[in-house]
């Protein structure tokens, strides 16, 4: 593939006369001169994209970002010549089709019977506010006596 950034961004890149092709290693994507390709010139990821959650990375390296760009801007690991070979396209999985289902099998999905709540048996009701009051039975836990009495004990020591 021509490099089309080198021509229109930065023509004294370009080299007049040569075609600069795009590098396909992952994390690269610059372009190069196929003549003048050496084996350190490509800084790439030699594996593939993790994308976990809203982290992304490398497989190759420990590093993780949320942002994209940021995943985008991690240098690669592995340094080798440049590559001008588009990799192959993933294989996708086939999709089956669900096959059309008889109309009995249908009607069997239709008539399953559906277990719901019980309906509450009846509403209680409000007692009539001209009933007399009663109090109810205070009941203090052990654990808060013991935090009042520390309480009065340090507001004791305070007011001496």
């Amino acid at each position: 593939m021509l490099c089309l950034a080198v021509q229109l961004f930065e023509p004294d890149l370009y080299w007049w006369g040569k075609m600069a092709l795009l590098c396909y290693n992952q994390g690269c994507g610059q372009c190069f001169d196929p003549e003048t390709n050496s084996d350190s010139g490509c800084t790439y990821h030699p594996s593939v994209p993790v994308f976990h959650d809203a982290l992304k990375g490398w497989s190759c390296g420990k590093r993780r970002t949320t942002d994209f760009s940021d995943f985008l801007s991690i240098k690669g690991a592995t340094k080798g010549k440049h590559n001008s070979e588009k990799p192959p396209e993933p294989v996708k999985p086939e999709v089956k089709t669900t096959e059309k289902k008889e109309l009995s099998e249908l009607k069997h999905k239709f008539q399953e019977h559906i277990i719901q709540a019980p309906k509450p048996i009846e509403a209680i009701k409000r007692p009539s506010p001209d009933e007399p009051m009663t109090n109810l039975e205070l009941k203090v836990s052990t654990s808060l006596k013991e935090a009042l009495d520390k309480l009065k004990l340090s507001l004791g020591n305070e007011k001496k």
